[in-house]
C-alpha cells in the first residue's frame, strides 16, 4: 500500500480528520516533483492538481472570501495528532501547491485534447488556455506570498522563491511555444 492509498483509506475511516486531507495534500505535491524528475510530467500535472484541490479544500480564505490577512488571525485550524496547522500554513500550502502546478504546466502542458480531458477531469472548463491558467495560477500564488510576508510570519525570501517557480511556468511556456507570446 502506498503513503497515498494509506492516507486515503484513513480519510473514508474519518471523514471529519482535516489534517488526513493535509497529509494527503503534501503527498500530492510531492509525488508531483517526484513523477517530473522521473520523466512523467503529465502525471506530476495531476498529482499537482490533486495538491491544489486538497489545499483548497483546507484554504482559511475560503477561496477569496475573507482576505489573507484576516485568514491569519484564526487560531490552528487543524488539531490532533502532530503539530497544529494554522491558518497561514495552510494558505502556504495552497501558494506552492499552484506555483509547483504553474511551472508543471509550463514545462509539460499540451494545448490539445489531452488538455481539456485533464480539464474536464478537475471540473475546470476545458476551454481554459494553457497560457491563461498558468498566468491564472502564478498571480495567485505570488499575491498570496505577498500578503502573507506582510502579515505573518513568512519572509520576502520565501516570496522570492515562489515568484521564481511559478514564474518559471510562463518562461518555459514561452520556450515551448514562442508563437503565443
Amino acid at each position: 500500500m502506498t503513503a497515498v492509498q494509506a492516507v486515503r483509506r484513513l480519510r473514508k475511516m474519518e471523514p471529519e480528520n482535516r489534517r488526513h486531507l493535509a497529509v494527503l495534500g503534501s503527498l500530492y505535491y510531492n509525488q508531483a516533483l517526484l513523477l517530473e524528475k522521473n520523466g512523467r510530467g503529465l502525471d506530476g500535472i495531476t498529482a499537482a492538481r490533486r495538491a491544489v484541490l486538497c489545499y483548497e479544500s483546507l484554504d482559511p480564505t475560503r477561496r477569496g472570501e475573507r482576505s489573507v490577512s484576516e485568514a491569519v488571525t484564526d487560531d490552528a485550524l487543524i488539531e490532533g495528532d502532530g503539530d497544529p496547522i494554522d491558518a497561514a500554513r495552510l494558505i502556504a500550502h495552497l501558494a506552492d501547491a499552484r506555483a509547483r502546478l504553474a511551472r508543471l504546466l509550463g514545462s509539460h502542458g499540451h494545448p490539445d485534447h489531452h488538455r481539456d480531458r485533464e480539464l474536464r477531469r478537475f471540473d475546470l472548463d476545458p476551454r481554459l488556455t494553457l497560457r491563461h491558467e498558468i498566468n491564472v495560477l502564478d498571480a495567485q500564488a505570488c499575491l498570496t506570498y505577498k500578503a502573507l510576508v506582510e502579515c505573518s510570519r513568512y519572509t520576502e525570501a520565501d516570496y522570492e522563491r515562489v515568484l521564481q517557480e511559478s514564474g518559471e511556468g510562463l518562461g518555459r511556456y514561452h520556450a515551448r511555444f514562442p508563437k503565443d507570446q
